[in-house]
Order: structure tokens, then C-alpha cells, then sequence
């Protein structure tokens, strides 16, 4: 017995999500659809205009009559208001025109806008005073059509004995008319049988019928979202709620296709999700037919969507009292993280702290060890230059000391001393040394070709100076000092001068520019700098 139990709720189990999977693709079609709902009354209203320039455009009564026939037709389902307007417009015209069949067509749709506003009392005052003397058949069939659904509005809308039982009886005397009017092969017979057996509550039956009018492929818009809402609500009478929505969103897209406002589909359908404990499609259904109501502007559409509107809401409160309820036990939760997280925070940022301190560390070496790699790579390249450099002027000097011991090997074998000693007086070692100093300007400028402009740019203008051939003699002391040689004694050996010249020039040179004194030497490092 337990095992059976098992497999029972296993079933359960597995069934249940199918059907709501196979009743989502029909919601899901339906609110893609109300998203078309504003282009589907454009093109109503599109509709609406041209048949008013029809109207407009109508030479005598009896196109006028039929023009205002269309207008009501499609304001009907659609405005109350103008519905109405143009139901007394076409009872006026039907008076000029003095035709039964027109006069018993406008009359009904005058009560077809009563029913719809809910004016029960109007309505069968207006159909008391409607004659059918002279009408023909199709009028007369207008006119039992009228009385079947005022008298089923009434008796669904009065809910009590004995109004019931009356109501009953008159629009099932008007059905039976009907039926014995039309051939019973014909869709109508059909439609207004389906109608009979839904009234009399035989569900099943009422449900094959409807579903034979439904299988008419060239059945309008209007007629089958009535014929789909109608199945809906006698499979909800028999407990079938999956086919029921099925059916209700069958119709109420077909509503949304034709721009009905009048329609009951997707209310009903509001409801039957609500029961079933759901809300965000229920509340976008409501208030999307509370809206319909409105467009349409009959009290009654109001009312019925007025009593739906508890129910989605209560629903609406359950899950708000739900995710009330989760939100304070999240509280709680998070309460107790955000106490872990502090804990753990604490002590991540003490072990950051460290680690910061650590990080500050290498980082102030990996700073050193930059400028460090900078300045070598920078003194690697002077190396480099300068030692290419002193290859050719080695080279060069060796090629001269050569050409001077052939000439005084030369002079002493011939015994030409006086001419010895005047070449040697020639080849002065102030000439050399004017020679080592514009090699040296050259591979120091080839090194750093920005080094006059940026000299020059510690100085007032007054004191620029722009030599032409290479550096003058306080430009080299400072281009020395750039290459990292700073010993004094060491510039001075290099351009031959004393070190107290040396040093009055750096005092002159430094007195001369707009930066301090202290911080002149570190300017001139930064010249050409990488």
C-alpha cells in the first residue's frame, strides 16, 4: 500500500509541472500580444475613420443609415459612448427611411447598449416599446437575438427567485424561436444552440458545440474570442482550470486582435490565476481590463472588475507578507555576516597593514633599484660613446705621433736641427688640446642634442648664450658635471685650468641664474634625463 502511495505522489509530482508548462506558451502568447495592444487600436481607430468619411461622404438616407450601421458595429465592442450615439443616429434615420426591418435594427442596438451599461430596467422599457409589425424574417431574427441576450444579461445579473426562474423561461422561448427560424445545418442554429446548452448547464455538450464553431477557420475575430470565452467558463464549471485558461487566453487574445474593451476573457482569467495563488499576471491582467472598463465607459464592465480586483489584491498581500517575512529572516542572516565580515575584516586588515608595510618596502628598493638601472643604463650609454669616440681619436693621435717621429728621425739623420726645433715649435700642444675639446663637445651633444636649450633655460634672457661651434668654457665645466664627473680637481686637470677658476666659475655661473644655488647642479642633472 505504501509503495502505491509513493508512486502516486511521484505522479503528482511530475504531471504537475507539465501542465503548467503546457498552459505557459498560451499566458506567454497572451502577453506578447498586449503588447501589441496600442497597434491593434490603431488600426481600429484607422477603421473608424474611414468609415466616417464614408458617412461624411453619403448622398441620402440610406447610405447614411448604412454607414452609421458600420460605425455602430464597430464602436459597439469597443466605446459605449459613441456605441450609443450612433444606435440613436441609425433609430433616426430608420424613422426618415419608414423601414420595419431598420426600425427593429436600430431598436436593438439601442438595448444592446443598455445591456452593456448595465440599464436592465431602460432596456426592456425600450424593447416593450419596439414594434415588429412589417418586419421581415432576418429583422424578426434581430429582434428574438436581442431578446435571448437580454433576457440571459438580466437573469445572470438579478442572481435570484423569482426573476431567475422568469428570465429563465422568456430567453429560452426566444432561443427555441430562433432555433426553428434557421436551418439547423447553418452556424447560426449552432451558435445559438451551443448558447441554450451552456444556459441549461450541459457543460459537455455546450463544449462540443462551441468547439464545432470553432473549428470554422473563416470565423471572425469577435465571434471566436465569444465562442472561446463561453468554452472557457463551462470547462471552469467542470473543474477543468488548465483547459479553462487555455481557452480564456484564447480569447482574450482574440479580443486584443479585434480591440474589444467589452470583454469578460481577461478578467475571468485574473480571477482563475489569483485562485491559484499567483500575482504578477493577475495584477497586469486586472488593471489592464480595469483599463478596458474605462476606455469603454459602461458602469457595469466597472463593477465586474471591481469585484475582481479584492481577490488580486489579497494575493498581492500574501506575497508581500511572504518576502516580508524573507526579508527579516535576511536581515538576521545578514546581520550575522556583516558580524562575521567585521571580524574577519578586522583581521584581514591587520594582516594588510603588514603587508602594506612590506609592500611599501620593496617598492621604495624597487624605486632605488629603477633610478639605480636608469642611471646605469644612462652611464652605459656615455661609456659606450665615449668609448667608440676615443678609439678614433686614439687612432688619430697614435696616425700623428707617427708622422712626428718619421719627421724627426728624418730631420736629426740629416742633421737639420734648427728645422727640427721650428717644427716642433709648429705643433703646439694648444692646438691639441682645441681639438680634444670640440671632439669632446661633439660626442657630448650627440649624447645630449638638447643640453644648450635646456642650459640656457636656467638663465635669464639677458644671459642665453648660444655658441655656435660646440660649448663655451663654463657650458663644458657643467657638461662635465652632468657625465657624473664632480671632483674639482678632476674638471680642472681636464680643461687645463686651476681649481679656484674652476670654482669662481661655477660661482659665476650659478650667481648668474634664476635657480637657487643649491638646487643648480640638480637642474643640470635632470637635462636630457630618461
Amino acid at each position: 500500500m505504501r509503495r502505491w502511495l509513493h508512486t502516486a505522489l511521484l505522479l503528482c509530482l511530475v504531471l504537475l509541472p507539465l501542465e503548467g508548462r503546457e498552459r505557459e506558451p498560451w499566458l506567454d502568447r497572451l502577453d506578447r500580444e498586449l503588447e501589441k495592444k496600442a497597434e491593434y487600436d490603431a488600426q481600429k481607430e484607422a477603421r473608424i475613420a474611414r468609415l466616417r468619411g464614408t458617412l461624411r461622404s453619403a448622398l441620402d438616407d440610406a447610405d447614411r443609415y448604412g454607414a452609421t450601421r458600420a460605425l455602430f458595429e464597430e464602436y459597439k465592442s469597443y466605446k459605449y459612448d459613441s456605441a450609443y450615439a450612433y444606435a440613436v443616429r441609425m433609430g433616426g434615420l430608420a424613422a426618415r427611411l419608414d423601414r420595419p426591418d431598420s426600425r427593429v435594427e436600430a431598436g436593438c442596438a439601442t438595448v444592446f447598449c443598455l445591456i452593456s451599461a448595465g440599464l436592465y430596467k431602460e432596456a426592456f422599457d425600450t424593447m416593450e416599446t419596439l414594434s415588429v409589425e412589417g418586419a421581415s424574417p432576418k429583422g424578426l431574427l434581430e429582434y428574438y437575438k436581442m431578446q435571448v441576450r437580454l433576457n440571459y444579461s438580466a437573469r445572470g445579473y438579478a442572481q435570484t427567485a423569482p426573476y431567475w426562474d422568469e428570465y429563465s423561461r422568456t430567453a429560452e422561448e426566444y432561443s427555441r424561436r430562433i432555433l426553428d427560424m434557421v436551418p439547423s445545418d447553418s452556424p447560426l442554429w449552432h451558435e445559438y444552440n451551443a448558447n441554450f446548452l451552456m444556459e441549461s448547464a450541459r457543460y459537455e455538450e455546450g463544449i462540443a458545440e462551441f468547439a464545432r464553431l470553432l473549428d470554422d477557420p473563416d470565423l471572425d475575430l469577435h465571434s471566436r474570442a465569444i465562442f472561446a470565452s463561453s468554452t472557457g467558463w463551462l470547462q471552469h464549471c467542470l473543474g477543468r482550470e488548465d483547459e479553462a485558461v487555455r481557452s480564456l487566453c484564447e480569447s482574450a487574445v482574440c479580443d486584443l486582435q479585434s480591440s474589444t474593451k467589452e470583454t469578460t476573457a481577461l478578467r475571468m482569467l485574473a480571477e482563475y490565476l489569483s485562485r491559484r495563488g499567483e500575482v504578477e499576471r493577475p495584477s497586469r491582467y486586472v488593471r489592464e481590463s480595469f483599463d478596458d472598463a474605462n476606455f469603454y465607459n459602461a458602469r457595469l464592465r466597472k463593477l465586474e472588475v471591481g469585484a475582481v480586483l479584492p481577490l488580486v489584491e489579497k494575493n498581492h498581500y500574501e506575497d508581500l507578507k511572504r518576502e516580508r517575512n524573507l526579508l527579516a529572516l535576511s536581515v538576521v542572516l545578514a546581520i550575522a555576516v556583516i558580524l562575521a565580515a567585521i571580524a574577519a575584516l578586522w583581521f584581514i586588515r591587520r594582516q594588510n597593514r603588514r603587508l602594506h608595510e612590506a609592500w611599501g618596502t620593496i617598492e621604495e628598493r624597487n624605486a632605488q633599484l629603477e633610478e639605480a638601472n636608469a642611471q646605469l643604463a644612462e652611464a652605459n650609454e656615455i661609456k659606450s660613446e665615449y668609448i667608440g669616440n676615443s678609439f678614433y681619436i686614439n687612432a688619430e693621435f697614435i696616425d700623428k705621433m707617427a708622422q712626428l717621429y718619421k719627421t724627426v728621425d728624418r730631420m736629426i739623420v740629416t742633421r737639420q736641427y734648427d728645422e727640427l726645433r721650428r717644427s716642433l715649435k709648429e705643433s703646439t700642444i694648444d692646438k691639441e688640446r682645441d681639438e680634444m675639446y670640440a671632439s669632446f663637445d661633439a660626442t657630448f651633444l650627440k649624447i645630449f642634442p638638447t643640453f644648450v636649450n635646456d642650459y640656457n633655460a636656467l638663465f635669464p634672457e639677458p644671459e642665453q648664450r648660444f655658441p655656435s661651434g660646440g660649448l663655451t668654457s663654463e657650458m663644458r665645466i657643467f657638461a662635465l658635471i652632468r657625465l657624473g664627473i664632480t671632483e674639482t680637481e678632476r674638471i680642472a686637470k681636464f680643461l687645463d685650468y686651476s681649481v679656484h677658476t674652476i670654482n669662481t666659475y661655477k660661482t659665476r655661473v650659478k650667481n648668474k641664474s634664476w635657480v637657487e644655488n643649491d638646487r643648480f647642479v640638480a637642474e643640470i642633472m635632470k637635462i636630457g634625463g630618461r
